[in-house]
């Protein structure tokens, strides 16, 4: 009896051990169908490179006639203006990459210039307005700066920074003269497969204390914590494994890997991602909802593929969708959703 029982306990441990790394397709609480609703299919744009929703305004990212922003009524879709000219002077941006809005404070980041750009928004007056207010220059740091965000004094960088010269590296806490905290681990150990995990999808919550992180080869989930001295894993979450191999600088893919997150936002409660689940990296059509422990709570079989979503804190239940098309382009969507 004794010798069953220990056998028992043997089996459950080795299967709890062995299930931490193992992959496990997402199952989600509710499945619906979604039809979203047009707010604008007149975008003048090639690509996007991000987005952000705020209480009235869609912003985009994207390089358009000299200008990288565009402003969008959230309500009604009317083209509201363009800004942020390109270049290389002040307050001009030459190559962006991501993009953040955070009440009157609007943030983007140059990776060529190595600067993080901050500029007001007046969104009072009926004429929106966005002014340049001033940068910070990562220049003066000896490591690669992917990308770079401001969260409350402090500066979450996804690159190289620290004391250490080599290995691949992850994300940094910089005070703006050293790094405060790092984190620097991967939920893989092939070598090929931890470049994967360069540069994911990242979405912040609300109140920046939480930061969800992505991969598009492969799928998988990362949750962290966020202080103004730390940054912490909560939890690792894997749906499809990172099948590829590094060659000749880039990441090749294999034929039977299934692609992972090509899109996130995030409320204090819940992850909002477009999540592939199929070896067509084209096959964008969903909203896939987590919440913060990684639970399916619902996805959404989209009638349009999503190719950026955003989302606003006071609105959680409105999903702001840029969508693409080879006929139509790019095009805004709204998309109501109840959790």
């Amino acid at each position: 009896m004794k010798s069953n029982v220990l056998k028992a306990m043997l089996i459950v441990s080795l299967c709890s051990c062995s299930s931490a790394k193992t992959y496990n397709e997402p199952q989600f609480i509710e499945e619906h169908e979604i039809t979203g609703k047009c707010l604008s299919d007149d975008l003048m744009i090639s690509y996007a490179y991000d987005m952000a929703v705020d209480s009235r305004y869609i912003y985009i990212l994207a390089l358009s006639e000299g200008k990288w922003l565009h402003v969008y009524d959230k309500h009604d879709g009317r083209y509201l203006g363009s800004t942020v000219h390109a270049g290389q002077g002040p307050g001009e941006i030459h190559t962006a990459l991501s993009l953040m809005v955070d009440g009157d404070n609007l943030q983007i980041y140059d990776q060529s210039q190595k600067k993080l750009f901050n500029y007001s928004v007046n969104n009072e007056d009926d004429s929106l307005q966005v002014s340049f207010v001033d940068d910070v220059n990562f220049s003066s740091c000896s490591g690669i700066v992917r990308r770079a965000w401001e969260l409350g004094g402090q500066y979450l960088v996804d690159g190289q920074l620290g004391v250490e010269k080599t290995g691949q590296k992850r994300f940094q806490l910089y005070d703006g003269n050293s790094v405060v905290s790092q984190y620097n681990d991967f939920p893989v150990e092939n070598g090929d497969m931890k470049k994967a995990f360069l540069s994911p999808n990242v979405c912040f919550s609300p109140s920046k204390n939480k930061m969800a992180t992505g991969t598009l080869y492969g799928g998988v989930l990362e949750t962290f914590d966020l202080s103004s001295t730390s940054i912490s894993l909560s939890g690792v979450y894997r749906f499809y494994e990172p099948l590829v191999s590094f060659k000749a600088g880039e990441l090749v893919p294999a034929t039977d890997m299934k692609y992972g997150f090509s899109a996130m936002c995030a409320t204090d409660d819940m992850i909002y991602s477009v999540l592939i689940g199929d070896s067509d990296p084209n096959n964008l059509y969903n909203i896939s909802i987590f919440d913060w422990n990684g639970k399916g709570l619902a996805r959404y079989k989209t009638d349009k593929q999503i190719f950026k979503l955003s989302c606003y804190s006071g609105t959680p239940s409105e999903l702001y969708a840029l969508t693409y098309s080879r006929s139509e382009g790019f095009s805004l969507y709204l998309y109501r959703v109840e959790i």
